[in-house]
């Protein structure tokens, strides 16, 4: 997926460069001794990350619709749901998120940046770098000098999921009228959806159900009734679009009425449909839903990034306060760093411009002018 956005950013790239290559004699020299100190690729790729937030800012939804386009052909549309299911929690997401989604490698990344299960800041700070993200690594960060954090206080940080209760609500009941509605006949499956999408496709629920995510989370938590059936019989229950399993939800018999079982079922994340229903025996199916599990949305420390500020080209015995680039919505100024090209200038103060970007003060003593860029490290926020 990610090579897509790879693609567009690296024409804003060669733009950027061309234009970084303009400038006076002196600003150039100055910027050649740079060149030593800090990569000149890295550098183009931050300014071509800050051009790709801007875009996302002007038209969240042109980019969102981009985006999508560039996974659908990798996904089954008969199993997953992009534009109606997970649309809404793009469009509520930021530019730095939807950027650090668009530079995942693999689907399932890409849901858990966009829903703040993971900083996109992961993402972003190593397409800067030139290298393969790693979450949680423990490793320092190249520009900072950072700690990389982002482990799950939870546990596992590919896998551990929270609960997430809501008023128990009445998904599905195939007693009642709608197309996914009518006993269901033995050995034959059924999918149903479990999310608040699946309240418009006909399975007998409630027609409202405040609570429930607009998009498949990975598991449910239900109670699930069986009904009106007269033979001896079991119900098997697993995730949409996977294989069926050898095991039983719950087992019924014709000298009861009615039998019940709570559990927790494995849905499909992101998918069309929740769960696959089947009968051994004829039997009508009633569904309650209690609550789902997810990744839980936020992180203990965020992922850190070094934003590179516009170059700025100080005269010969002046000073003046120079800027780094401004942190986007979703992460937090927590330091900075200024780069030259030649010798060493006074760097006599540094500050931070409230929530936005650092800045030096910067004393150029030399007799010649000095080109000056200035990062400021932006750090993920939930």
């Amino acid at each position: 997926m990610s090579k897509w956005t790879r693609v567009s950013l690296v024409a804003v790239i060669v733009v950027s460069f061309v234009m970084g290559m303009s400038g006076t004699a002196a600003g150039q020299q100055a910027q050649a001794g740079a060149d030593k100190v800090i990569n000149q690729a890295a550098i183009q790729r931050s300014l071509a990350v800050q051009a790709e937030l801007a875009r996302i800012e002007a038209n969240k939804e042109a980019f969102i619709d981009e985006l999508f386009g560039r996974w659908a052909p990798y996904l089954d549309p008969l199993v997953y749901d992009l534009w109606g299911s997970l649309k809404p929690v793009a469009m509520a997401a930021t530019p730095w998120r939807l950027l650090g989604a668009s530079l995942t490698t693999d689907f399932e990344s890409g849901v858990r940046v966009l829903r703040g299960v993971v900083g996109p800041g992961w993402y972003v700070s190593a397409y800067i770098e030139g290298r393969e993200p790693v979450l949680g690594s423990g490793t320092m960060h190249a520009q900072s000098g950072v700690p990389d954090v982002g482990a799950d206080a939870l546990g596992d940080p590919q896998s551990s999921l929270v609960f997430k209760p809501i008023a128990p609500c009445r998904m599905v009941d195939t007693r009642e009228s709608g197309a996914r509605t009518g006993i269901l006949t033995a050995g034959s499956t059924r999918a149903f959806d479990l999310s608040a999408i699946g309240l418009t496709r006909g399975q007998g629920g409630q027609a409202s159900c405040p609570g429930l995510p607009t998009y498949n989370p990975k598991a449910w938590a239900v109670n699930i009734t069986v009904v009106g059936y007269t033979e001896n019989g079991h119900l098997t229950v697993w995730p949409f679009a996977s294989s069926k399993p050898a095991t039983s939800f719950l087992n019924f018999s014709s000298t009861a009425y009615a039998v019940a079982n709570a559990g927790t079922v494995t849905g499909l994340l992101g998918g069309i449909d929740s769960i696959n229903v089947s009968a051994f025996a004829p039997t009508h199916v009633i569904i309650d839903v209690m609550g789902y599990y997810e990744e839980a949305t936020g992180f203990a420390g965020g992922a850190v990034t070094s934003l590179v500020g516009p170059i700025q080209e100080l005269a010969a015995n002046t000073n003046s306060y120079i800027l780094g680039a401004a942190c986007p919505a979703g992460t937090v100024i927590i330091g900075g760093q200024a780069y030259t090209g030649f010798g060493t200038l006074h760097l006599t103060d540094h500050r931070i411009v409230p929530g936005k970007m650092w800045s030096e003060w910067v004393a150029n003593t030399h007799t010649y002018a000095e080109v000056i860029r200035v990062y400021s490290t932006c750090m993920d926020i939930q």
